[in-house]
């Protein structure tokens, strides 16, 4: 499945012209996000995640869990960001969502940790 990883591959590791058309193929018209508590609408989203692409040179996702039924969804997945001054952040996300009638995701809730090298 991988249905948020697919989308993150698509916002982040896509032509940089394809950002839009990204967020219009994953996330609808009504989505909003709440990131460790902090509520924010669509807009808020494009322009975040527009800005997150100019510093961010790779991402990679590696699904942990991952739950569909009807609507719904649930995912953890380790999120690496490698930045383009060589900067690495490694975190643990887990995910609460819910998809539209047309099967992008409309409402996400994630919550994330950080992970350090020692396991």
């Amino acid at each position: 499945m991988n249905i948020l990883k697919g989308a993150i591959d698509d916002l982040f590791n896509g032509p940089e012209s394809a950002v839009n058309d990204a967020i219009d193929r994953h996330f609808g018209a009504t989505f909003v996000q709440r990131v460790n508590g902090v509520w924010i609408d669509r807009q808020t989203f494009v322009v975040g995640i527009s800005e997150l692409r100019s510093v961010v040179a790779q991402v990679t996702v590696t699904v942990l869990d991952e739950l569909v039924d009807a609507g719904r969804y649930a995912e953890r997945h380790i999120i690496e960001l490698i930045k383009h001054d060589g900067e690495r952040i490694v975190q643990e996300v887990y995910v609460f969502a819910r998809f539209d009638a047309d099967g992008r995701f409309n409402r996400i809730e994630e919550t994330s940790v950080a992970v350090s090298d020692q396991r």
